[in-house]
């Protein structure tokens, strides 16, 4: 992507971002550096609730361990070929994904997309976008075509109807903000927990196992969006060593919200046979 083709937003006042070597400026003499391993952060100071929001290196070590082991392969599989039939026919797609972590399923994607289409690199522009500096660093290791950027998911750093695809991945959905960027042809692909998501590991947790919601939090509410397809990817894994289970925990919310009890059980834990099970929806903008 050409600095000419920036789809990038000012944080301050909402103008295009021109890319340059080591920084991005806006018309308004706004500037923001480009890190040496090649990340941008356009997370405002005042637009942070903490020092350093969103997961820490530690939860990100641990999420890309149990990620690389392959317990979440088929997930992203499942992904990938709802993302392909969306950019089928398309010569050129800009894909961003929102929560993108530490990258591997938007690496995965990109993989997934080139080995399609027979080309060592498509013409696509990517954007992994999360609110976690230490996650978008270790993001950058991934690939370096990849424009990675520390930003607020729920103040987007895209100027209107520049996105094709949009992906999360169990992340934080803003509605609002998504219909602002994506093109009225594109298409929000979200990945959301089904009803036995990591079952076992929710029966150590707490007293009894609620199966999740089968609908995304954000469509209950009056949305913009249409679902134009679903499917469902659910299999069965077994984590045979407290250092899987822990690093799972590490990238789960429920690392946020258990007691030192409950977590002592979890780490006393050598075995867990689990179900991954979760939601491939497709949206459309009305």
């Amino acid at each position: 992507m050409s600095a000419a083709d920036s789809i990038l937003k000012c944080p301050v006042c909402d103008a295009p971002l021109t890319l340059g070597t080591g920084s991005a400026a806006c018309p308004h003499a706004h500037t923001f550096d480009i890190a040496r391993t090649g990340y941008l952060n356009l997370l405002l100071p005042n637009k942070k609730h903490s020092r350093e929001p969103g997961d820490s290196s530690s939860m990100m070590r641990s999420r890309r361990a149990f990620l690389q082991a392959g317990f979440y392969d088929r997930m992203a599989s499942g992904t990938n070929e709802a993302v392909a039939r969306v950019v089928s026919g398309r010569g050129h797609a800009r894909i961003a994904d929102f929560g993108c972590g530490e990258g591997f399923f938007l690496a995965s994607l990109k993989h997934h997309l080139n080995h399609l289409s027979g080309a060592t690199e498509r013409s696509d522009d990517w954007f992994g976008v999360d609110i976690s500096r230490s996650g978008i660093r270790m993001a950058t290791t991934y690939d370096r075509r990849v424009r990675w950027i520390v930003a607020s998911l729920h103040e987007s750093p895209f100027l209107p109807q520049s996105l094709d695809v949009v992906l999360s991945m169990c992340a934080p959905i803003a509605a609002a903000d998504l219909s602002r960027v994506m093109r009225h042809d594109g298409a929000l692909v979200t990945v959301t927990p089904g009803p036995d998501h990591l079952d076992a590991l929710r029966a150590l947790i707490y007293p009894s196992v609620v199966p999740h919601s089968p609908t995304p939090a954000f469509v209950t509410g009056d949305t913009p969006f249409d679902l134009s397809e679903a499917s469902r990817v659910r299999y069965a894994v077994t984590l045979d060593s407290r250092e899987d289970i822990l690093n799972l925990l590490a990238m789960t919310p429920f690392f946020w919200n258990i007691s030192l009890e409950t977590k002592a059980l979890v780490e006393a834990c050598s075995r867990l046979d689990l179900t991954v099970d979760v939601n491939v929806s497709v949206f459309r903008l009305r």
